[in-house]
């Protein structure tokens, strides 16, 4: 389901991903420090791989729908599971769309974008992690 935010109803906003001039910018809020030696934290790159792909994906239909596509912004923000294991329990997308696409259009989008998507679909259904030692 496609759930539409009001800016004031956001939390801070962990990653955000825009589409300019035929290239991608990503920002990350800082809320998680790399470690030492690491230019971004785990987390960073986690909901930067979300957001890129979910951007990546409807740049393209945006393009091949012949709507503009400069300006589009994706944030992604994750919420740690407060009980358990230590994990993200779920994760906000939130498009910011560029030009005049009517509301309709843009669900439609962001529904088919979230099919697309290779690291929401993995993220949504599971992967099976297998850990091996090297000798």
């Amino acid at each position: 389901m496609i759930i539409p935010i009001l800016q004031h109803e956001r939390n801070l906003m962990m990653i955000s991903i825009t589409w300019s001039n035929r290239g991608f910018t990503v920002n990350s809020d800082g809320a998680y420090q790399p470690p030492e030696g690491a230019s971004q934290s785990p987390m960073d790159i986690l909901c930067e791989s979300l957001g890129l792909c979910v951007a990546v994906t409807l740049v393209k239909l945006l393009d091949e729908a012949g709507k503009e596509s400069d300006g589009l912004k994706v944030e992604v923000d994750p919420h740690k599971a407060k009980i358990g294991a230590p994990r993200v329990e779920n994760m906000e997308v939130s498009v910011d769309f560029p030009g005049d696409v009517p509301v309709e259009a843009k669900e439609r989008l962001l529904l088919h974008a979230s099919r697309l998507c290779t690291i929401g679909n993995t993220l949504k259904r599971g992967s099976e992690i297998q850990y091996n030692i090297k000798t």
